[in-house]
């Protein structure tokens, strides 16, 4: 039908132009923009044509619809003006097509219309009942237009006042993600022409309501929280395919029926019920999604957690464990793992199987077990049980069996100290070492009998404590030779010194451990030459990373040279034994070498100044110490055995000359070596 209007109006005009003799016509403008107002009147907007000489007016046509009917709806007479607007047109309503075509004189004629053109006419639908906007639009144009920027801009108005561009497309449609449960949203489309125009749509709106419920998620897993007494069921779950799921409806079965117990938010996606009996008991849940809408969905599959239960047998030492099984697990359920605690420790794997029961064997009187079953499916989820625990007793267990210190006696000797509960269950005690600061490999050291009092003692001489610490832990047995109780370690304190840059010596330890009061802070005591100082000569803090100091000794540089040093460690408050101990180190010696320094020039001139030469020297043994001076033939000049008598510059009270003397001196380290330093002298009066 498009093509037989264009074809007439085309005849209509050729017939015209040919009856005036084939005069130049005025060619139709190419329409660049169509705008919809928002009361529906239209404005055209065009190209202007190139040739003006014969020009009389453009006539524009309107056909509402379709574009077979059209009829004229106005003419504009300025050639420069390339906008027309058209009041009443109801393009609000409906879509409306428009010709443009230009009227010419000299001879006369019109021009047939550069193409058929129309309003963008904007529908908004929500097929589905999501609450989601599907819009759906024409183009303004059979053809395509050049200059158009080809992005067709989407406005939308919500709520009612705010309009917002939220999105552009390429295409003639677009959904809108945005959810509304019950309420009206408006849109308008907009596309920019580069003549600097922009066709706009009518403003289509839809009230859009979500009648349909959510995607069903499965449950991931139900597991029992252990961190908590008493074990509650916790529940999680994987995100809803729904977009506008906002919570999650958690249902427990009681008797023969579901019953909703919480809605909580679909995130974190994890709900711990406070109010569960899973330490008691199996519990079965189940969830359901609600959206925005407060549609929803259907209630999904059951998931239980396992309760787990465990019986103890004393004479045999065993554990036997009974466990329900997990359903519904995705994928299923292919083994259950057995952790253990002991003594509040880190839970441990100690067996898997594909079954529901378990004995743990080897279980030690006086000795907590904690046991927690775990569901995987090869590792890419798991439901843990309730947490069971309990002690192998036996009667009147010891209430305490603690390692109060082990301090360094000898080279060859620690004594380890101990306080003890003698409950009549407990026939003797075990001593037991470890080499190092670690605290591994526990050996046995020896048996010791049952103290009258609470007071235990042993002197361990089969160790070397100039070359490690060692460890020490007490145990209290039954006459069954079964620990009843361990206590904490006691650490001897191994003391390194070194000679350190200058005239330093550096001192390092390992920490003392394991007091209950912590240790407070260490102190250093020093030996110079054999003598021990009556009070320590630092206070070095604690800082569990074991200690170290420097020790200036330049002060004793007239001395031999010999330092020892050993420190103690200083237990801190809050032993709930009420000690406040002490532990020595052993004793660690360091040998400082002779330091002799020698001037090159000396001048004995009688001013009071370097009028001496005298060699100035640190830790050597006095009572063997040589200086000697040598002329040039090789003649002593002078001899002493005092370190603290120069030469003068004289023989025999007579001034000797100038010139270049040779010096020796020979003296004997702290440790027993002999030292020789040998050198010149200038003399210079």
């Amino acid at each position: 039908m498009k093509k037989r209007i264009y074809s007439f109006l085309y005849l209509l005009s050729f017939t015209f132009y040919l009856s005036q003799g084939f005069a130049q016509p005025v060619v139709s403008p190419n329409v660049k923009c169509v705008s919809v107002a928002a009361n529906g009147d239209v404005t055209l907007t065009w190209a202007t044509p190139a040739n003006t000489g014969t020009f009389v007016d453009y006539k524009i046509y309107s056909s509402p619809n379709t574009p077979t009917a059209f009829a004229p709806v106005g003419t504009v007479t300025v050639f420069a003006q390339n906008i027309f607007i058209y009041t009443g047109a109801g393009a609000n309503t409906k879509r409306v097509y428009y010709l443009v075509q230009t009227e010419y004189s000299n001879p006369s004629g019109i021009s047939a219309p550069a193409d058929t053109f129309s309003t963008i006419f904007l529908k908004v639908t929500d097929p589905f009942s999501t609450g989601n906007a599907t819009l759906n639009w024409n183009k303004i144009s059979f053809h395509t237009i050049t200059t158009s920027s080809g992005w067709y801009k989407i406005y939308r108005q919500y709520p009612i006042g705010i309009w917002t561009l939220h999105d552009s497309t390429q295409s003639i449609s677009y959904t809108d993600k945005f959810h509304l449960c019950n309420d009206t949203i408006s849109y308008r489309i907009e596309i920019d022409d580069k003549s600097g125009c922009s066709s706009v749509s009518n403003v289509a709106g839809k009230t859009l309501k979500d009648n349909s419920p959510p995607t069903l998620a499965p449950i991931d897993t139900v597991s029992v929280d252990t961190s908590v007494i008493p074990n509650r069921a916790t529940i999680s779950w994987d995100q809803s395919p729904s977009p506008d799921a906002d919570s999650v409806v958690i249902y427990k079965y009681s008797g023969s029926s579901w019953f909703p117990i919480d809605t909580v938010p679909v995130l974190p996606a994890y709900y711990t019920y406070t109010l569960s009996t899973a330490g008691n008991n199996s519990e079965i849940y189940s969830i359901a999604f609600l959206d925005s809408c407060r549609n929803i969905s259907p209630i999904g599959d059951e998931h239980q957690t396992i309760y787990l239960s465990a019986s103890f047998d004393p004479c045999a030492g065993t554990a036997s464990l009974v466990w329900n099984q997990y359903i519904n697990m995705v994928p299923s359920v292919n083994q259950y793992e057995v952790l253990v605690s002991v003594n509040g420790g880190a839970f441990n794997v100690i067996a898997t199987t594909s079954g529901i029961t378990y004995t743990d064997t080897g279980l030690v009187i006086g000795t907590s077990y904690c046991y927690i079953i775990r569901a995987t499916n090869n590792g890419s989820k798991t439901s843990s049980s309730n947490k069971t625990c309990f002690t192998p007793n036996v009667a009147n267990p010891p209430a305490f069996t603690y390692n109060r210190f082990a301090t360094v006696t000898s080279d060859k000797s620690i004594v380890v100290t101990g306080y003890v509960d003698t409950a009549p269950s407990i026939t003797h005690f075990r001593i037991e070492r470890a080499a190092g600061s670690s605290g591994v490999f526990f050996m046995l050291v020896d048996n010791i009998p049952k103290p009258p009092g609470n007071a235990i003692s042993y002197t361990d001489n089969k160790v070397n404590t100039q070359s490690e610490s060692y460890s020490y832990k007490w145990e209290a047995m039954n006459s069954c030779s079964k620990a009843l109780m361990t206590s904490n370690h006691g650490t001897s304190i191994f003391l390194k010194a070194s000679n350190a840059p200058d005239v330093d010596i550096a001192l390092s330890w390992n920490d003392y451990g394991d007091w209950l009061g912590g240790v407070d802070h260490y102190e250093i005591y020093r030996a110079v030459d054999g003598v021990w100082d009556a009070s320590p000569i630092a206070s070095v803090p604690y800082t569990a990373s074991g200690g170290t100091y420097t020790d200036d000794v330049a002060l004793f540089c007239t001395n031999r040279g010999i330092f020892s040093y050993y420190v103690i460690a200083i237990e801190g408050n809050g032993n709930p034994y009420a000690f406040k101990d002490s532990s020595k180190s052993n004793v660690a010696t360091v040998n400082e070498y002779p330091k002799i320094y020698m001037p090159n020039t000396f001048t004995p001139n009688g001013d009071g100044h370097n009028d001496i030469f005298i060699p100035v020297i640190c830790f050597i043994n006095p009572s063997q110490y040589s200086f000697r001076i040598y002329d040039n033939t090789g003649t002593p000049v002078i001899i002493s055995d005092n370190p603290a008598i120069g030469w003068d510059g004289k023989k025999r009270g007579h001034n000797c000359p100038e010139g270049v003397y040779m010096y020796v001196i020979n003296c004997i380290a702290s440790n027993g070596d002999n030292s020789q330093v040998s050198g010149t002298v200038s003399l210079i009066r």
